[in-house]
């Protein structure tokens, strides 16, 4: 029973909505959400590969708000060769508690600001120790009171991240908001177990590589957890909300 009570309210916790605004990532959309982890076993990659992650940030209110990024947590770094990018201003290293752009950055009501906007790993692709940065995007008002609630993300990197973990990660679902049908993009056949609200399995499938999807148009309304598993058992979840 507590273990039930206790998915119940993480579930509930990961939909919470930022009110104020939304991340996604540049790739192929899919929203970003609370607490995530984007995992890597690359460094110093080339500007196109995964490991230079682009994302976009959207004003989903009905005022005008203005956006900074902080620097809550560095493990194994000391925020050198690490490249941040977001409204114009790009930074090769990042000092912890530290905000940026320095003056909050103004999105209009429904403008996506999306040029540019990076989370970058630059240290030498032969370094071993594992690093994260964990990052606190913030909205506020024009008075520079912090609005709604914050979105933290951890940028990974673990040289020793096995191919399937590292594949699993980057596996991707859009939209999150579903209507009908969730896509898929995986490198690798996966199962697929839906679980709803109450932590119940809906639907099972097999997702075949290289695009595939899920049919969600005879569940009800109401957020979902999806655990994608593949051949070796090793698993990853996906959060999503049935429209």
């Amino acid at each position: 029973m507590n273990k039930k009570l206790l998915f119940i309210s993480l579930l509930l916790t990961s939909f919470v909505s930022f009110a104020q605004f939304e991340v996604r990532d540049y790739s192929d959309d899919s929203l970003i959400t609370e607490g995530q982890v984007l995992a890597f076993s690359d460094a110093g990659c080339a500007y196109a590969d995964p490991c230079n992650w682009k994302f976009k940030v959207t004003n989903t209110s009905s005022e005008d708000i203005y956006v900074r990024i902080f620097v809550d947590e560095l493990v194994g770094t000391d925020g050198s060769n690490f490249q941040l990018c977001f409204a114009g201003v790009c930074l090769n290293d990042v000092t912890l508690n530290s905000g940026y752009p320095s003056t909050p950055f103004l999105i209009a009501p429904g403008v996506t600001n999306s040029a540019g906007n990076n989370f970058w790993n630059l240290n030498d692709s032969s370094t071993t120790t594992p690093m994260s940065w964990t990052f606190r995007f913030q909205a506020f008002n024009a008075s520079g009171t912090a609005i709604g609630t914050p979105l933290n993300v951890t940028y990974s990197y673990d040289s020793s991240l096995s191919v399937e973990e590292s594949q699993l990660s980057k596996i991707k679902v859009y939209p999150t908001n579903v209507i009908n049908e969730l896509n898929i993009s995986s490198s690798e056949n996966l199962s697929a177990t839906v679980y709803d609200f109450l932590g119940r399995s809906v639907k099972e499938i097999k997702v075949i590589s290289n695009g595939d999807t899920i049919d969600f148009s005879e569940l009800s309304a109401q957020p979902y957890i999806v655990k994608f598993t593949n051949g070796n058992g090793n698993s990853i979840t996906k959060k999503i909300v049935k429209q």
